[in-house]
């Protein structure tokens, strides 16, 4: 999962703040006590160095998020509540924007410096420093000036950012340890200090990680436990299994078809939501990409062709049943005053794929849909409709998706190689390189995540790594960013959503539920539906 943020870390890890743990479980190769978790996952941070573009993973910001704390975190109901910050960051003034915190006394690192605004100015500069190469610059390159005394800080904006509570809010890194360092190289396999509840203690690569209790942290609710250790197992029966066996406490799994065996078993509770995140293909519209994706009419017969419901009925019907189709690459539909369905008009239709790709001249493809069709069409100029398609290695659920569509479109005449990939290989080289054709993996973030939407989708975005480009769509899009009125903010967001779903840069699947099991003698949990 990649994670969509403008900040260095303002989700929540609220399942493992406040965790009790009744009578305790063997787990291997970590044996538990009453004062340690287990949490299991399936992805394996390649560094702990995240929001960089070789590391923008989910399950990085899951070790870091409670390491750089937040001046404010996502709560369980998805609204920001201080943490580090005394109150919540005031927006001085619009013209210029400016906009002031202040971090609480109580608010120390690890080695018993304060936490100041000098961090957050430090932070600043990372961001904004062209040689380190941070997955996204937005909001931080819009600031004039950042001022500090002490504790408190003003930022002042060169030009309006409409999401500037988040960015603000972010955490930060220790002024005292990244001072003249490459950030580029820095937290390769450790961090040194944290502002948070919990701090690094120990890394074995490949098995698990541990975090351990920080008793300097002050500022918010005493951890209950001592230690948390993320276990990392890759392959998607092992790690149910696990769970199952005793082996971990909690998962917060990525859909799969085996959690329906935790629904009714009484030694496990199971918490279930629509999150902030999205399913979708990315189609590469770039030098290195295939060029026939460059084509409208293929890239409409490949939305065409997919069975988008069919996905999302079949593959959820016992884990979520009822999931619906995304019709929209901004909005989520319970996000319901504001999700329209741009791109409900790309309807499944089999034959009409064949009649776009005959009509464009297009030969050597099937004359009707057929589950046994080997002939693939050939398009003038652009050859072979043959696409390499990416996705992460070890999600059943994930092989099950490109099963779906490979068959599908392979019936109208359109092959699909398959290339798959752990997820910091697919993350930190496959995606940024543009080296791709298609590539199906799930967007993951908060409620303003949306307001950057043109780091994904305007020219020259920080994560276009699709190499999308329509003035139109880009107007719309950097004008929302801008725009501190949320009537206006919205209505620009859906025109250019509505281009997006004139163009097809990416075609949506559905909005990812969340899951957290947890044992069923484990109190505290809860399901973050932020990212």
């Amino acid at each position: 999962m990649r994670r969509r943020s403008i900040a260095l870390s303002i989700w929540a890890l609220a399942i493992v703040g406040s965790l009790v743990v009744g009578p305790a479980a063997p787990a291997g190769p970590e044996r538990t006590s009453a004062g340690t978790i287990v949490f299991i996952h399936d992805q394996e941070p390649p560094s702990l160095r995240g929001s960089w573009i070789d590391n923008n993973l989910l399950a990085t910001g899951l070790v870091t998020n409670n390491i750089w704390h937040g001046g404010q975190i996502y709560d369980n109901t998805a609204t920001l509540q201080p943490r580090l910050f005394e109150a919540k960051p005031k927006l001085v003034k619009t013209s210029p924007q400016t906009v002031s915190f202040r971090y609480k006394a109580s608010a120390v690192w690890s080695d018993g410096k304060p936490v100041t605004c000098a961090d957050w100015k430090a932070t600043w500069r990372v961001f904004v420093n062209p040689q380190f190469n941070v997955v996204s610059r937005a909001g931080y390159e819009d600031i004039r000036s950042v001022t500090c005394n002490g504790k408190a800080g003003t930022i002042v904006f060169r030009t309006p950012f409409a999401a500037w509570e988040s960015l603000v809010s972010g955490g930060v890194y220790a002024a005292h340890v990244i001072r003249g360092k490459n950030m580029n190289q820095m937290f390769n396999d450790s961090i040194p200090v944290s502002s948070g509840p919990w701090k690094f203690q120990s890394w074995q690569k490949g098995v698990q990680l541990t975090l351990v209790k920080n008793p300097r942290f002050k500022v918010g609710p005493a951890m209950k436990l001592d230690r948390v250790v993320f276990r990392f197992i890759l392959d998607t029966n092992a790690r149910f299994q696990a769970l199952k066996a005793g082996e971990g406490h909690v998962m917060e799994p990525q859909p799969q078809l085996q959690i329906a065996d935790f629904l009714n078993d009484n030694d496990f509770k199971v918490q279930r939501s629509p999150e902030y995140a999205f399913e979708h293909i990315d189609i590469q519209l770039g030098p290195r990409g295939h060029p026939a994706l460059k084509l409208p009419y293929v890239r409409q017969a490949l939305i065409t062709g997919t069975n988008r419901r069919q996905i999302s009925s079949a593959l959820y019907r016992t884990i979520a049943p009822g999931l619906p189709t995304l019709d929209s690459l901004v909005f989520k539909p319970f996000e319901k005053a504001l999700y329209q369905r741009h791109f409900r008009k790309w309807g499944f239709s089999q034959s009409k794929v064949i009649s776009i790709l005959k009509g464009k001249g297009c030969t050597g493809g099937p004359d009707t849909p057929s589950v046994n069709n080997s002939e693939i069409f050939s398009c003038p100029g652009v050859g072979r409709l043959s696409f390499r398609f990416f996705t992460t290695t070890g999600n059943q659920l994930r092989t099950l998706t490109f099963e779906i569509i490979q068959r599908d479109l392979k019936s109208v005449g359109i092959e699909l190689i398959p290339r798959f990939q752990t997820a910091g290989t697919l993350f930190g080289s496959t995606l940024p390189s543009s080296d791709w054709d298609l590539m199906m993996f799930t967007y993951a973030g908060g409620p303003d995540s949306k307001i950057t939407s043109n780091t994904l989708y305007s020219c020259g975005g920080d994560q276009n790594y699709g190499n999308y480009c329509n003035p139109q769509a880009s107007a719309a899009f950097n004008a929302a960013t801008r725009e501190l009125d949320p009537a206006k903010r919205n209505a620009l967001l859906n025109r250019g959503d509505t281009q997006l779903a004139v163009d097809l840069p990416s075609i949506p699947l559905y909005v990812r539920p969340k899951w957290v099991i947890s044992a069923a003698n484990l109190s505290g949990p809860l399901l973050n539906t932020t990212s």
